[in-house]
């Protein structure tokens, strides 16, 4: 937030090696995931870019900016009226 001193960054890291799914009895061995210290390297790493939304894992950068422009055409698409599809 310009000129407050304020950052705020989103991390997406997907599956994190931590005790958290363990804790609720799942077992997610068999799933790739990144490590917490990798996660709080891409955090720090993505806040020196610039970055708002940092997700470690993905290597395309620009996959976000695709993301986010659809999103915003979604949410401009948008009518005060029920869409015809959920009209009975």
């Amino acid at each position: 937030m310009d000129g407050t001193g304020v950052g705020v960054h989103v991390v997406c890291p997907g599956v994190v090696a931590t005790e958290f799914h363990e804790v609720q009895g799942m077992d997610l061995s068999a799933v790739p995931r990144m490590s917490a210290d990798d996660v709080v390297a891409a955090a720090q790493a993505g806040i020196a870019l610039g970055e708002g939304v940092i997700a470690p894992g993905l290597e395309d950068y620009s996959l976000l900016d695709e993301v986010f422009r659809a999103d915003l055409a979604a949410f401009g698409g948008q009518s005060p009226k029920l869409a015809s599809r959920y009209q009975g």
